[in-house]
């Protein structure tokens, strides 16, 4: 009977990978992946299994205790999109006319769930941040999830706005009047001040849901 360091090594040698890719794309360390194949972990974290199987594109439960098929059915997964735009935690920059899916990344549905309960797959698409004033709750070079049918009013939340041609991650605040200000979570940047029925094109895009590092998809 084969064990699910076993079931490991099948995968990776399958999908042509070694340790390093492990390491590096599940973000854990080079000893940690080495005692899996070693067969010297015996009963992994369950969030590891659920992020190296997702990596490696197994079903979790063939891959822990070997049972049914070790490929995942189309069914099981989720296919997210990260955007080709970066959004601007700083001053902003230009965007384009369309924003293709530089990445597409397949999850699986439990992941899915455990992370994004309420929300629904088809709405939820991935940016990438660019600077530092929502730091610390939004670092640069974040993965940055949006649901994008979050995009009627201008309500209290962390928004993707598009401002005058720029696109920024801001925390929208509601003001008296018909004005909104931008806030960074970054005290060592001002507030934005802005009229909702201005010369200024403002259009919210959606709502952030979600930031992780990429290594954690």
């Amino acid at each position: 009977m084969t064990t699910w360091n076993d079931r490991l090594k099948i995968a990776m040698k399958k999908r042509g990978l070694i340790a390093a890719d492990i390491t590096r794309k599940v973000g854990l360390s080079g000893a940690a992946v080495k005692k899996w194949i070693d067969g010297v972990t015996l009963q992994p974290k369950y969030d590891d299994v659920i992020r190296v199987a997702s990596y490696l594109q197994v079903r979790p439960e063939w891959l822990m205790q070997g049972q049914g098929e070790m490929e995942l059915a189309s069914s099981s997964c989720v296919e997210l999109e990260l955007l080709d735009m970066k959004a601007s935690c700083g001053p902003g920059n230009l965007i384009f006319e369309d924003y293709p899916a530089i990445k597409k990344i397949l999850v699986t549905s439990e992941w899915f769930r455990r992370n994004f309960a309420f929300y629904n797959s088809k709405t939820i698409k991935m940016v990438m941040a660019d600077g530092d004033s929502m730091s610390p709750e939004i670092e640069d070079g974040d993965v940055v999830f949006v649901d994008i049918s979050d995009n009627i009013n201008f309500r209290d939340g962390i928004y993707l706005l598009l401002v005058d041609g720029e696109v920024f991650i801001k925390r929208i605040q509601r003001m008296v009047g018909r004005k909104i200000a931008l806030v960074s979570t970054n005290k060592a940047y001002r507030d934005i001040e802005l009229s909702t029925d201005g010369q200024i094109e403002i259009k919210v895009l959606g709502r952030v849901v979600k930031n992780m590092k990429l290594r954690d998809l």
